[in-house]
C-alpha cells in the first residue's frame, strides 16, 4: 500500500492527496495516517513541496470528515442501524454516544478525531444526531490543525521508518483517547458530587 500511494501521489501530487484522504474518510480501506506520512516523505524528497502538501492533507481530511457527517445527517436516526455502526459500536455504546452528542457534541467530535477505528462511525453518528455542521466542522478543523501537520512532518523527517512511526502514532492516539475519557469521567463525578452536596443530607 505504501508504494502504491507513493506512486499515485508522485504522479498526481496534491490532487491525489485530497482524493485519497476524502476516500479514506468515506470508508475506503486506506490509512489516513499513512497517506499523510507518505505525503511528508515525498515532500522531503522534493517530489512535492511541503506547504502545499500540508494544505492538501488538511483539506482532504476535512473534506472526508464533512462528507461522512453529511451522509449521517441525510440518513438521520436510521444511521444507528447501519452496518458500519453496528460493526464497531455495541447498542450500549450507541446509546452513550447519543447522550454525549446531545450534551457534549463539540467535545465528542474532538475525541472522535483522535480515536482510531471509531473515527468514521462517530462522525457518521454526529450527523445522524443533528450535531450542527458548523459545530462539527469547527471541532474537526481545530483538531486536524494539530494532528495533520504533526503526521506530515513526521513523514518529512522520518519517512524511512514509516512502520515504526505508524505504531507510535496509534499508541499516542489511544493514550489521548483514554486521557480524554478519564477527564470526562472525572468531570461527571465532580458534578454529581457537587449536586449531591447542594441537595444536602436527606432527612429520614
Amino acid at each position: 500500500m505504501e508504494y502504491a500511494l507513493a506512486h499515485l501521489i508522485s504522479k498526481f501530487t496534491y490532487i491525489a492527496i485530497v482524493g485519497v484522504l476524502a476516500a479514506a474518510g468515506l470508508g475506503v480501506p486506506i490509512s489516513e495516517d499513512l497517506t499523510l506520512l507518505v505525503g511528508g516523505g515525498l515532500a522531503a524528497r522534493e517530489v512535492t513541496d511541503l506547504w502545499p502538501t500540508l494544505g492538501a492533507g488538511y483539506f482532504g481530511v476535512l473534506l472526508g470528515d464533512v462528507l461522512i457527517h453529511h451522509w449521517g445527517a441525510r440518513m438521520g436516526p436510521a444511521a444507528y442501524r447501519h452496518r458500519l455502526v453496528q460493526k464497531h459500536l455495541s447498542p450500549a455504546r450507541q446509546e452513550k454516544l447519543r447522550v454525549h452528542f446531545a450534551r457534549h457534541g463539540f467535545l465528542t467530535v474532538v475525541v472522535g478525531r483522535h480515536t482510531p477505528m471509531l473515527r468514521a462511525p462517530i462522525f457518521f453518528l454526529a450527523g445522524a444526531s443533528k450535531v450542527p455542521l458548523w459545530k462539527f466542522a469547527l471541532a474537526d478543523a481545530l483538531s486536524a490543525a494539530i494532528t495533520v501537520p504533526i503526521v506530515v512532518m513526521l513523514g518529512f523527517y522520518f519517512g524511512e521508518h514509516l512502520a515504526d512511526i505508524r505504531a507510535i502514532i496509534h499508541r499516542v492516539q489511544w493514550s489521548v483517547f483514554a486521557a480524554v475519557l478519564a477527564g470526562i469521567a472525572l468531570i461527571w463525578f465532580l458534578r454529581r458530587r457537587a449536586k449531591a452536596r447542594a441537595r444536602g443530607p436527606t432527612t429520614p
